[in-house]
């Protein structure tokens, strides 16, 4: 059964085209290795994560997980926000930032800095940022996989996490990502930041109706975030005053231990 979140319209639009966004054929995309008898070991599939989906860590303790999703259709490029970077790196907090294998392409030189800091850390948010619920057990598995590497080849490093493009899962998904030894990660505080109509106040006050212990925040930062870099400052500062402590996905979730 396919299954997402109610609020997903604001995503659906994060990664696609907008009238201003430039149209480049790329080109058709190719497995890194070709197929053998023998499957290539895969080091990031062991151990196994439970089948379900995480859309916040638990509610008794103050902590809450600020996340970026970094993406693009391969059809229509997305860009990058460094002003995103430079305000999470000024006020020297944790943040998660779900990349694109795609993405990962054609910004090699951004997704290495992401990855140099030690306060931030890198999930999978598949290869063309396609419906999960649309594709096969084999074409989920090539997404991750194929992001996986790129992942890999341009840092060194392998993710434990997954966000599915758009929110959207079902029980074959959700399986897939399991025996790819990857945690299904949604979020349950929305800052609606693709909609170009919410200025900063409105996506400040979209985090305060919607935060609580354990929230995940769902932000972008490829550009289609239109206000997030404005509204960021405001929404860091209303967190730390509130007594939140802000930690990666891995942190909150209790993968890596709390600060």
């Amino acid at each position: 059964m396919k299954k997402h979140l109610p609020f997903l319209l604001f995503f659906l639009v994060a990664c696609a085209p907008t009238p201003e966004t430039l149209v480049v054929s790329l080109p058709t995309l190719t497995a890194t290795v070709p197929p053998t008898s023998t499957p290539t070991p895969k080091p990031w599939l062991t151990p196994t994560p439970p089948a379900e989906v995480i859309t916040s860590g638990d509610w008794i303790e103050p902590y809450v997980a600020l996340t970026f999703d970094v993406c693009q259709d391969p059809k229509y490029p997305a860009g990058y926000d460094a002003a995103i970077v430079e305000i999470l790196q000024r006020y020297e907090v944790p943040a998660t930032f779900f990349m694109g294998g795609d993405w990962m392409r054609t910004h090699p030189d951004e997704t290495r800095l992401l990855a140099s800091n030690p306060k931030f850390e890198l999930g999978n948010h598949s290869w063309s940022h396609a419906d999960f619920t649309t594709l096969t057990a084999e074409e989920m598995a090539r997404e991750l996989e194929m992001t996986e590497d790129m992942l890999f080849q341009l840092t060194g490093k392998h993710s434990q996490l997954f966000r599915p493009p758009s929110g959207e899962y079902n029980d074959l998904s959700l399986q897939v990502t399991s025996e790819h030894g990857l945690y299904t990660i949604l979020w349950d505080s929305v800052s609606g930041d693709p909609d170009p109509t919410f200025d900063a106040a409105t996506i400040l006050a979209e985090i305060q109706r919607t935060v609580r212990k354990g929230s995940i925040i769902i932000m972008h930062a490829n550009g289609r975030g239109w206000h997030t870099a404005e509204a960021l400052p405001s929404v860091i500062e209303y967190l730390q005053n509130k007594g939140f402590i802000l930690v990666t996905v891995s942190q909150l979730i209790g993968l890596e231990p709390k600060p």
